[in-house]
């Protein structure tokens, strides 16, 4: 599978919760995306609010682990563009994303 059709696969609702193969560096196990082993989305419900939330691995926001995790990060911010998200910025914060340039 390409990285793209693992994304896919995560955002599918007929195929949400199946686990993709876990030898790519992007995998999916459950209602969770990983970039290694480092979880970078997940669906989540809460507070009136259910959708998408995204644990921003960049560089300004928890912090860049690897290249290849950050391009994950950009790839998933995407492919959600039209998906309801929000965005995990900060340790313990909650940020609805209005806008994914990075400045």
């Amino acid at each position: 599978m390409t990285n793209q059709q693992i994304i896919d696969n995560f955002l599918s609702t007929f195929s949400r919760g199946n686990k993709t193969p876990n030898h790519k560096a992007l995998s999916v196990v459950g209602e969770k995306l990983y970039s290694y082993n480092l979880l970078i989305a997940e669906y989540v419900v809460e507070e009136g609010f259910s959708g998408i939330l995204i644990h921003d691995h960049w560089a300004k926001g928890l912090g860049m682990v690897t290249a290849t995790t950050s391009q994950h990060v950009g790839m998933i911010l995407r492919a959600t563009k039209y998906h309801p998200r929000k965005l995990r910025s900060e340790q313990g914060a909650f940020d609805f994303l209005t806008d994914t340039i990075r400045k």
